[in-house]
């Protein structure tokens, strides 16, 4: 009989065992295979805080200094790093510091200068400073100006407001050395105050006469190469890879898909883009949290490009729910990239929603060095000329058969320039073009001109 008991005692526990198990896995499935992550993922994230500074930088350095004047964007000397420690200071003793808004500008200065306005939260967030006075004085950072002829105080360009810092623990007079060793024979000369009929351009034009010019490129991503595509595709299914299904296109792209809610495809020019719609996600309240998860995510998936910078910091409604789109651009040869806006494109875009990334997309193009001996410095059309070929004096052409040549820049506009330089436009995902075209670019308030520096013909215009 107590034989018979612990009998059915056992068979009973052994059904429940196998019912609950069941139930998790026509319920759950896969998920009840439980991911552990690695020690190796662990340290990738302790990391994050170590990579946010090589993400977190501006996209040139404007010199200033005993006459001199020029652009740096390579970044030699280790300057924004050292601008980081000075800016740190700056904010750990913001409530003793006399601040001011002025509309003045140093005399002698190095600036720092951000492709975009870039929250202060992100640079707080990373410091480990919780002062909302910041946050509520200076919002944003643009620029960041060091004055030369004074070691103690700062200035922020917000895209509003230049806010004037000054303290006894503020001290640039490291950088302010690096600037007096400056090679300036070295670097790109500039001309100032040029005149073009009866206006004037405002800020200096650089004088740069050649350039290395195409500059061929591949995709890192190359669909063709399966192993390399499918280890991709497994680095972000993880433990949901052997649910995945795949398919691939006639044009060569190529698509993986888990419960139709998170899906991985990867284009034949070598876009890559995802969705994830597994999550339970939450708002997002910190903008420098939210960061931190796309730079973490990106860092332990396919990491960051070469010269890779932030460039734009966007508020998103993903669903419902509150989150940001951080936006990073890359340079090449020390000189940025513009992506044709012909189709919607950029280098890396990252949606976050709390801590959860949602929307990733990926476009990087890097040097082809088997054809290195095919780029060399060729002559280009000067800045002043090409904006003088382009500009529209109203003259009449009744009479002529041709069709009139567009010029896009009016007279009036002159005096509004608001920078002038040398990049490298990426028509990106226009088949058979694996190639950059150097070009100038010419901002006038809120529009951007983009010229062939070959042949100074308009590009495109944003």
């Amino acid at each position: 009989m107590k034989h018979g008991k612990i009998k059915n005692i056992i068979l009973t526990v052994m059904v429940i065992c196998c019912v609950y198990l069941s139930s998790n896995v026509w319920l759950k499935l896969p998920d009840f295979i439980k991911y552990e992550t690695s020690a190796e993922e662990n340290d990738d994230i302790s990391n994050v805080i170590i990579q946010i500074w090589n993400v977190v930088k501006p996209v040139k350095h404007v010199i200033n200094y005993n006459e001199n004047y020029t652009v740096d964007y390579s970044d030699e000397n280790n300057m924004w790093g050292k601008a980081v420690q000075v800016l740190n200071n700056v904010f750990a003793a913001f409530n003793n510091a006399d601040i001011s808004l002025t509309p003045a500008f140093p005399t002698q200065y190095l600036k720092f200068d951000f492709s975009d306005n870039i929250p202060v939260g992100i640079f707080t967030g990373q410091m480990q400073i919780n002062n909302r006075n910041i946050s509520d004085t200076i919002k944003y950072i643009k620029n960041v100006i060091i004055d030369l002829d004074n070691a103690n105080s700062i200035y922020i360009y917000n895209g509003e407001n230049t806010i004037k810092i000054t303290s006894s623990a503020i001290d640039t007079t490291e950088l302010a050395d690096i600037i007096k060793q400056y090679s300036f024979e070295n670097s790109t000369q500039f001309a100032y105050y040029q005149k073009i009929g009866n206006e004037t351009i405002q800020v200096p034009i650089p004088l740069e006469t050649v350039a290395r010019n195409p500059i061929f490129v591949r995709s890192e991503l190359d669909v063709f190469d399966t192993e390399a595509i499918n280890r991709i595709a497994r680095g972000y299914f993880k433990k949901d890879y052997d649910y995945v299904r795949k398919s691939v296109e006639v044009n060569g792209n190529v698509s993986y898909m888990y419960r139709t809610q998170k899906l991985l495809r990867i284009t034949g020019e070598g876009l890559l883009d995802f969705y994830d719609a597994t999550t339970e996600l939450e708002n997002s309240s910190d903008v420098y949290e939210s960061f931190v998860a796309a730079v973490g995510f990106t860092e332990g998936f396919l990491g960051f490009p070469k010269d890779v910078y932030l460039s734009d910091v966007e508020s998103i409604d993903h669903d419902g729910n509150h989150g940001y789109r951080y936006t990073f651009s890359y340079k090449i040869i020390d000189r940025p990239i513009l992506f044709s806006r012909v189709r919607a494109n950029s280098a890396l875009q990252i949606d976050v929603v709390g801590d959860d990334v949602v929307v990733y997309k990926r476009f990087i193009r890097n040097i082809n060095e088997s054809q290195s001996s095919q780029m060399n410095e060729i002559a280009i059309i000067p800045a002043i000329d090409v904006i003088n070929k382009n500009l529209d004096y109203d003259t009449s052409d009744e009479g002529s058969d041709q069709a009139p040549e567009l010029r896009p820049l009016k007279e009036e506009m002159i005096k509004d320039i608001s920078n002038i330089y040398l990049g490298y436009f990426d028509l990106s995902r226009v088949s058979g073009e694996q190639l950059l075209r150097v070009c100038w670019v010419i901002e006038v308030k809120d529009k951007t001109f983009i010229f062939n520096a070959i042949t100074g013909s308009l590009i495109e215009e944003w």
